[in-house]
């Protein structure tokens, strides 16, 4: 009986620790890794934000081709080529095919960038980003990435695969609001991150377990009509009262942008911390400048991970 009871115990443990493992996972969120596509792609350099990242040219009469085992999912990032004339917009398709048969194609709008160009040639500019997402399934499969055969413009591509991260190493880790209106994924410094909206017709709450501190980070949204140094605040409500009001400074950021064409620009970060005491609490985000409104991304302290999964 003693074995019996040990052996349950054990077997219990074992449960417990992979369920766990299981819900770091989810908690901690995956990362966008890149890939090399076929050798027979050449890459060409650009300096984005100051950095040097390979990037794929494609234009009409060429093909990229990748291959990926499934399941999983595949981002293409791309950037069309703007020259030295920076106005306006452009709009571009770009197309794939499978090696079944199965086609299809993705029409982005973009605008020039000022922060990304060819390495070898800094009065050509880029577009800003744009990024198609195509769910892989099971199993070995090879795509083909073209343009139409009346196209006049050269994209530029870059190829990640979505891949699982732990972040067990983090000093902090992202935490993903209990509730939440609307979550808006942004490009910072060529890397998907998710942030959610607070506004007046967006709110978020988060659940914690404290003892911790909870780390925020407060993107101010800019519409065509504001300056370039805005200040905000944020309220803080902690169980339905408020805890504290926020006094934050932004102005447009050099290295996030949208995902999506939008009219908005997205600010720099503003951080602040909020002490959770013991005990669960729920804690809802407020900006109280109306019409205003902020993406925000929270972090709690990788000790303080398994209180709250």
């Amino acid at each position: 009986m003693n074995n019996f009871k040990v052996a349950v115990l054990s077997l219990t443990a074992l449960v417990l620790i992979g369920a766990t493992s299981l819900v770091v996972q989810a908690q901690s969120g995956f990362v966008w890794e890149s890939f090399k596509p076929d050798k027979r792609a050449k890459p060409v350099k650009a300096l984005v934000m100051g950095k040097r990242l390979n990037y794929y040219p494609l234009e009409k009469g060429d093909n990229i081709y990748i291959t990926l085992t499934g399941p999983t999912k595949l981002r293409v990032l791309s950037r069309i080529e703007f020259g030295s004339d920076l106005g306006g917009e452009k709009s571009y398709y770009l197309r794939y095919e499978r090696e079944d048969g199965k086609k299809g194609k993705f029409r982005r709008v973009t605008t020039a960038s000022t922060t990304a160009m060819l390495a070898g040639d800094p009065s050509t500019h880029l577009g800003t980003s744009r990024s198609i997402y195509i769910k892989i399934p099971a199993g070995k499969h090879t795509y083909r990435f073209y343009v139409g055969s009346k196209s006049t413009y050269r994209l530029y591509l870059r190829f990640y695969e979505r891949k699982a991260s732990l972040q067990t190493s983090a000093d902090n880790i992202a935490f993903t609001p209990a509730k939440f209106t609307r979550e808006v994924p942004l490009i910072i410094k060529e890397e998907e991150v998710s942030y959610y909206r607070v506004g007046s017709q967006d709110s978020l709450t988060l659940s914690v377990i404290g003892p911790t501190s909870i780390k925020a980070l407060a993107r101010l949204e800019f519409d065509p009509t504001m300056s370039t140094d805005q200040k905000f605040r944020v309220r803080v409500l902690e169980d339905g009262v408020e805890k504290q009001v926020f006094p934050l400074r932004s102005e447009p950021s050099e290295v996030a942008e949208y995902c999506e064409m939008s009219e908005t620009v997205v600010g720099k970060g503003a951080k602040f911390f909020i002490e959770v005491p013991r005990g669960k609490h729920d804690y809802t985000y407020e900006i109280i400048d109306n019409g205003r409104s902020v993406l925000m991304r929270f972090f709690l302290p990788s000790k303080d991970i398994h209180n709250n999964l």
